[in-house]
C-alpha cells in the first residue's frame, strides 16, 4: 500500500475514536433516573460502558495508528534505500583504468583518425571502456585521406563518424566551416573531477576559436630533424642546423648514392601551409598581422619561406617531398629510404618498433632548421577528439566521458611512453628519445597558430595556393592569389 493511503486510514481512525469519545461525553452530560434501592450499584452504569468503550476504541485507534506510522517508515525506508541502489548503479564505474559511469545500454561510437605511436596508445585507453556497455571502431586512414574523408563525412551534416581526430590546424579548419561542436560547458561541468587544469592553458588555446573549446588535447606536438647516425657519420655528413647547411648535406647524401638527400613532407596543401608558417616565423614574421589581420604573404620573408620549401622539393627530394604523406616519411625513415629529414616529434616512437622499424636505435633526433637566427621553422601544436555537428545530442555526453576517460592521469602517464602529452609534469621512463629535441623546437620555435579570427581563412588560402607550386606555378604568382583571395574572403567576411 502506497504511504499516501495509510495517510487517510489514518486520519479516518483518529475521526472515529474522537467520534466515540464525543459520544460517551454527551451521556455523561444528560440527566439519568436515580438508582432504586434494589439496584446493584456495584454494576457498571451504561454511560461507564460507552466510556470504557470508546477509551477501548480510542486505543485501538492509536495503536492503528502507530502501526501505519512504522508501516509508512519502513516503506519510507525501503524507497530510500532502492533510490539509492538506483543512483548507485547509475553511477557505477566501468574501471579503474576507465572511470567513467557505464550507460544504461549500449554505446557504439565511430572514430576516424591516423596512427602513429602515441595515437594507438591511446586508442587502447579508449578500448578499456569496453568493459562496459561502450563498443568502438576506430578507422585509421593516411593522414592525408583522413583529413578529406572526415572534412567531408563533417559536410554532409549527418556524420556517420561521431569523433574526429585531428591537430589544432585541422581543429580549427573544421570549427570554422561549423563543422564541430563547442565543448565548453562540459570542460567546465567535468574540470574538477578530471583535473582538467593540469593541462596547460595553452594547449586548451590550441583547441580553441574565439574563447570555444573543440577538442580535449592530448598530444603536443612539433617537428625537427630525424638522421640516421651511423650512416651520416659513413657518408662525411655533419647534422645540419640552418637551411643552408642542409642544403649542403643534402647534396653529399644524394651524392653517396641515396634518392633523397633531405626529406620535408609537402603533398598536400595543409602541409606546405604549416611549413610556410614555420619557416616565415623563423624570419621573424607571422602570415597576416596578429592586430589587423593584414596579410604578409607576399612580403619578402614571405617570398624567401616559399623558396626554401620549393628548392627542399626540388633540390633534396623532388620523387618524395611532393608526393608522400607523413605516414610514408615515417616508412621512409624506417626503412632506411631516407636517412636525414624533418617531420613531427610525435613519430619518433616508430623509429624503435622492432615490427616495423630496420634501423631500431640508430634514428637521432636534433632541433628543427633555423634561417640563421635564433628561432627555429618549428610549430607549436596539440592534436585532440572532436565531436561533429550532427551526432545525436543524447550520445554528446556519453562522448565526451569517454575521451576524458582516455586522456585522464593515467592515461597520459602510459601515453607519454611514445610521445609528448599535454598534462603538466607527466612523463615516463621509456619515452622517446627525441625529448631534447622536441623541448628545443618547441622553446625557439615560431609558437602556436594565431588565434585572430581571420586566420583560419589565412591558412586555407595559404594551403590551396601553395600546393600549386608542385604543378609548377611560380612562388609570386601563388603567394599573389592566396593573398587576394584571402583579402576578398576576409573582407567578405567582415573579418578585417
Amino acid at each position: 500500500m502506497k504511504a499516501t493511503s495509510r495517510r487517510w486510514w489514518r486520519v479516518l481512525a483518529a475521526f472515529c475514536a474522537l467520534s466515540l469519545v464525543a459520544a460517551a461525553c454527551g451521556d455523561d452530560d444528560d440527566e439519568a433516573p436515580a438508582p432504586s434501592a434494589d439496584a446493584d450499584t456495584s454494576a457498571p452504569s451504561s454511560a461507564d460502558d460507552s466510556a470504557d468503550m470508546a477509551d477501548d476504541d480510542a486505543d485501538m485507534a492509536e495503536e492503528e495508528m502507530a502501526d501505519d506510522d512504522a508501516d509508512i517508515a519502513e516503506e519510507e525506508a525501503a524507497d530510500d534505500d532502492a533510490d539509492m541502489a538506483e543512483e548507485e548503479m547509475a553511477m557505477e564505474l566501468i574501471s579503474d583504468e576507465c572511470p567513467i559511469p557505464n550507460p544504461d545500454s549500449e554505446v557504439e561510437i565511430d572514430l576516424m583518425g591516423w596512427e602513429f605511436p602515441i595515437v594507438s596508445q591511446y586508442a587502447e585507453e579508449i578500448a578499456d571502456c569496453e568493459a562496459g556497455n561502450y563498443s568502438f571502431n576506430y578507422q585509421f586512414l593516411d593522414s592525408v585521406e583522413a583529413r578529406n574523408a572526415m572534412t567531408l563525412d563533417a559536410s554532409t551534416g549527418a556524420p556517420t563518424f561521431e569523433v574526429y581526430q585531428g591537430s589544432n590546424a585541422f581543429i580549427g579548419e573544421l570549427a570554422n566551416q561549423g563543422f564541430v561542436l563547442p565543448l565548453n560547458d562540459l570542460v567546465d561541468k567535468y574540470r574538477d573531477e578530471f583535473n582538467l587544469d593540469q593541462i596547460d592553458s595553452a594547449f586548451w588555446d590550441m583547441a580553441s576559436i574565439d574563447g570555444n573549446i573543440y577538442s580535449i588535447p592530448m598530444i603536443s606536438n612539433t617537428m625537427h630533424l630525424f638522421y640516421n647516425e651511423p650512416t651520416l657519420a659513413e657518408l662525411g655528413v655533419s647534422v645540419p642546423t640552418t637551411f643552408d647547411e642542409a642544403f649542403a648535406a643534402c647534396e653529399q647524401v644524394i651524392a653517396g648514392g641515396y634518392d633523397i638527400g633531405f626529406l620535408y613532407m609537402l603533398s598536400a596543401g595543409w602541409a606546405w601551409q604549416i611549413e610556410f608558417d614555420s619557416v616565415l616565423g623563423s624570419l621573424g614574421v607571422t602570415p597576416i598581422d596578429p592586430v589587423t589581420g593584414q596579410p604578409n604573404f607576399s612580403s619578402p620573408e614571405g617570398v624567401q619561406a616559399a623558396t626554401l620549401l620549393r628548392d627542399m622539393w626540388q633540390r633534396c627530394a623532388p620523387d618524395a617531398a611532393g608526393s608522400y604523406s607523413t605516414d610514408d616519411v615515417q616508412a621512409a625513415f624506417q626503412t632506411g629510404e631516407a636517412i636525414l629529414g624533418h617531420t613531427w616529434a610525435s613519430r619518433a616512437g616508430a623509429m624503435d618498433d622492432p615490427e616495423a622499424s630496420t634501423v631500431v636505435g640508430e634514428i637521432q633526433f636534433a632541433p628543427a632548421l633555423s634561417t640563421g637566427g635564433d628561432t627555429v621553422a618549428a610549430p607549436a601544436y596539440i592534436d585532440g577528439w572532436m565531436i561533429p555537428v550532427g551526432t545525436p545530442e543524447d550520445m554528446v555526453e556519453k562522448i565526451f566521458l569517454v575521451m576524458l576517460a582516455a586522456t585522464d592521469l593515467e592515461s597520459q602517464e602510459a601515453a607519454a611512453e611514445f610521445g609528448l602529452v599535454t598534462r603538466t609534469g607527466v612523463s615516463h621512463p621509456n619515452g622517446p628519445r627525441d625529448a631534447a629535441a622536441a623541448e628545443a623546437s618547441l622553446v625557439r620555435g615560431r609558437g602556436a597558430d594565431l588565434t585572430h579570427p581571420a586566420a583560419g581563412l589565412a591558412r586555407a588560402k595559404l594551403g590551396e595556393a601553395l600546393v600549386t607550386i608542385l604543378d609548377g606555378t611560380p612562388i609570386e604568382e601563388a603567394l599573389a592569389a592566396a593573398e587576394a583571395a584571402y583579402l576578398s574572403e576576409a573582407s567578405e567576411q567582415g573579418l578585417l
